[in-house]
């Protein structure tokens, strides 16, 4: 059961991330200003992927010696 939820936690993430992507939310961070010298836009996406990595990778972390079947 709970391999099940942890399958549906990670399409759940997935689906939010690809929305977080989308047009909307890249044009709102596309801006011709600048945080320490650096676009907002790649702020933004490089944030929003650090997020993605840790977040999956809590997720996914399998514990030994967890027999989720």
């Amino acid at each position: 059961m709970k391999q099940y939820i942890k399958k549906e936690k990670l399409i759940l993430f997935s689906i939010l991330l690809l929305v977080v992507l989308t047009y909307p939310f890249i044009s709102v961070a596309n801006r011709s200003s600048s945080i320490f010298g650096i676009p907002v836009l790649y702020c933004y996406l490089f944030i929003v992927w650090i997020v993605a990595v840790i977040i999956i990778g809590k997720l996914a972390d399998k514990k030994p010696g967890n027999n989720d079947e």
